[in-house]
């Protein structure tokens, strides 16, 4: 199999206009609000920018008045201003394709992985000295699937456990609500 060499090469984004506009295109591409953390991250994985020269444009844009801060989910987190999402539409073109398709896999991956991330839920809740509740929890975007508290002993078994149910809810949630809605046999 032939190994794709530009697999790992980056754009270098050194100019502190194409930095803007990434910057702007991130947060017209997700159009949610993200926090500093999030657009960062995104940032980083999709290109090889310098972290202060992304920090020094953020500041920028701030003084600038095309990105602001809103408060949600107890942070700061940013979006677009109109002369922001006005500057992305108009120059959005001079943004190279290669860097705003890198762009937008990171943010995908960014967040499907969050997602993914906030549907498991497996927390050790101590009972007793040495002694242990496992709390589990399997949502679907919303809505909960199933939320429980077993007990689980020792702390080695309640990691046990949360290890097994991060590998495969699913199939405890399927075992589950087979073992509960079996029809007796006759």
């Amino acid at each position: 199999m032939k190994k794709n060499i530009w697999e790992n090469v980056y754009y270098r984004l050194n100019d502190p206009v194409e930095i803007k506009l990434a910057i702007l295109f991130t947060l017209s591409y997700v159009a949610i609000p993200m926090s500093d953390v999030e657009l960062k991250h995104c940032m980083l994985e999709a290109t090889s920018v310098d972290f202060l020269d992304l920090c020094d444009v953020l500041e920028k844009l701030m003084e600038e008045n095309h990105i602001k801060t809103v408060w949600r989910d107890e942070m700061d987190k940013f979006v677009l201003t109109q002369s922001g999402e006005d500057m992305i539409a108009m120059f959005e073109n001079k943004l190279l394709s290669s860097v705003k398709s890198s762009l937008k896999h990171s943010v995908d991956k960014y967040y499907r992985n969050e997602t993914s991330r906030k549907s498991i839920r497996c927390d050790l809740q101590p009972i007793a000295e040495n002694q242990f509740n496992v709390e589990l929890e399997l949502k679907e975007g919303k809505n909960s699937l199933l939320v429980m508290s077993v007990f689980a002993g020792s702390k080695k078994h309640a990691l046990a456990m949360c290890r097994r149910f991060r590998e495969d809810p699913y199939a405890v949630y399927q075992k589950l609500t087979e073992m509960l809605t079996k029809e007796e046999e006759a």
